[in-house]
């Protein structure tokens, strides 16, 4: 599993440093291929390993569609729908760790979380088309579920598993973030190479987790 990771780590850093010469070189770099490698790579090394997580791989999938709509069809409403599905399923994933959180921690956290969910709202509603608002709704939400519980689960439950779900949580919600800033402020390229970063971090750290959490779950059987 090791050398798997190791392997995995270093080709999604190859991943990101082509977006990276993109941003200084944007006539002689392509991005949009290199971006869309990053879901397959991360699926291929699951594939190595013994055991399956069903929801994990549909997740996956549906990250896979979404990246062919959003970069080779150049759909941002498909493009978005395929990826609230997929963050949608990761949420699902995390629920199933939802034993660990007190109902008071949920209850003390959840208007924080409403607040941090709808600031962004506050910069970006008056810049979102009426066409796509239900898909950037769909989407955020999706993000922020995600990223919410994953620290939930984190707080009620620290370890070196749970510290992966955390991170990725975390680095999903900033791209969410980075993302909306590119799309419907300032479509600076930095944003698009940060958010694309922080996409590759988030899908490793959850690719981290699953592999970690379903290790640990088959020395507790045994």
């Amino acid at each position: 599993m090791k050398k798997i990771a190791k392997f995995l780590f270093i080709f999604l850093i190859c991943i990101a440093s082509i977006d990276f010469l993109w941003f200084f070189f944007p006539d002689y770099v392509s991005r949009k291929y290199a971006i869309v490698l990053t879901i397959p790579a991360i699926t291929i090394c699951y594939f190595l390993y013994e055991v399956k997580d069903y929801l994990y791989l549909l997740a996956l999938g549906a990250f896979m569609f979404a990246d062919y709509l959003f970069f080779i069809e150049k759909s941002l409403t498909n493009g978005m729908i395929s990826s609230s599905v997929a963050l949608a399923i990761y949420g699902i994933i995390v629920l199933k760790q939802s034993h660990y959180i007190s109902t008071r921690l949920l209850l003390m956290s959840t208007v924080p979380f409403l607040i941090l969910y709808l600031l962004p709202f506050y910069f970006f509603i008056d810049q979102i088309r009426d066409a796509i608002f239900g898909e950037v709704i769909f989407y955020t939400f999706a993000i922020g579920y995600f990223a919410f519980m994953s620290t939930m689960v984190y707080i009620s439950y620290r370890n070196k598993v749970t510290q992966n779900l955390l991170l990725a949580g975390l680095s999903t919600g900033v791209m969410g973030v980075l993302f909306g800033i590119y799309l419907f402020i300032e479509r600076k390229p930095i944003y698009a190479v940060i958010a694309n970063s922080m996409f590759i971090f988030s899908h490793y750290k959850m690719w981290t987790y699953i592999i970690l959490k379903d290790t640990n779950k088959d020395e507790d059987e045994e």
